[in-house]
C-alpha cells in the first residue's frame, strides 16, 4: 500500500498538477481553432497526449477528462466522449513509459496506436449513445454508408478511423516538437522527462602538436 501511495504522490507532484490546466487550455484552443476554420480534424487531444507523455497516464487521463467536461458545458455531446479522452491520456502515458515519443518512427507508431484507442472508444460511444449521428461532418458520411447497406458499427468505425488517424498523427508530431523544445531543467521534474533529455556530448581532447 505504501508503494502505491508513493507512486501516486510522485505522479501528482506540484509540477504535474500545474501542467494539467496548461494542457487543458491547449486542448480547448486547438479544438476551437479547428471548429472556427471548419477543419476535418479536432486537435483537442494535443494537451492530453503531452500530459501523458511527460507526466504519466494519471495526469493524461485527468487532462482529457477536464477538457471534455469544459467542452461539454458548451455542447453536451462531448460529455460521453470523456471516456475517449481518458483512454487517450492513459495510452499516451503507457507509450511514454516505453520511450515511444523519443524518435520519429516511434512517434508514428504511437500515433497509430492512439488512433486505434480513440477509434474503438469513440466508435462505440457514437454507435451506442448517439445511434451513429452526432451532428458533425462525419455523420453525413456515416449516413451515406448506412444507406449503402453497411451496418452501423462498420459505418461508424470506418468514418471514425479516418477522422482519428489524421487528427492523432498531427497531434503526436506537435507533442514531439513541443517536448524537444522543453528545457532539461523542467523535464527533470516530471515523471518521464528523463526519457527526453539528451546526454551531453563528450569533448574529444586532441593532443597538442609536437614542437
Amino acid at each position: 500500500m505504501s508503494k502505491f501511495a508513493d507512486a501516486v504522490k510522485r505522479d501528482f507532484s506540484l509540477i504535474a498538477l500545474l501542467l494539467i490546466p496548461v494542457c487543458v487550455a491547449i486542448n480547448i484552443v486547438g479544438f476551437q481553432l479547428c471548429q472556427l476554420l471548419r477543419l476535418p480534424i479536432f486537435l483537442d487531444s494535443i494537451g492530453t497526449i503531452l500530459a501523458g507523455a511527460i507526466a504519466g497516464p494519471w495526469i493524461g487521463a485527468i487532462t482529457g477528462l477536464l477538457t471534455n467536461a469544459i467542452n461539454g458545458i458548451f455542447n453536451p455531446v462531448y460529455f460521453p466522449y470523456a471516456l475517449t479522452s481518458i483512454a487517450v491520456g492513459v495510452a499516451a502515458g503507457l507509450l511514454a513509459r516505453k520511450g515511444m515519443f523519443t524518435k520519429i518512427w516511434k512517434v508514428i507508431v504511437s500515433g497509430i496506436v492512439i488512433t486505434f484507442v480513440a477509434t474503438i472508444s469513440s466508435g462505440f460511444i457514437t454507435a451506442i449513445v448517439f445511434g451513429g449521428a452526432t451532428g458533425g461532418t462525419g455523420s453525413i458520411i456515416t449516413a451515406t454508408l448506412l444507406a449503402a447497406g453497411n451496418n452501423i458499427f462498420t459505418s461508424v468505425f470506418s468514418v471514425q478511423f479516418f477522422q482519428e488517424i489524421a487528427d492523432k498523427l498531427v497531434s503526436v508530431f506537435v507533442v514531439y516538437i513541443v517536448i524537444k523544445g522543453m528545457p532539461s531543467r523542467y523535464l527533470t521534474k516530471v515523471k518521464y522527462g528523463s526519457h527526453y533529455i539528451r546526454a551531453p556530448k563528450k569533448r574529444v581532447r586532441t593532443s597538442a602538436p609536437a614542437a
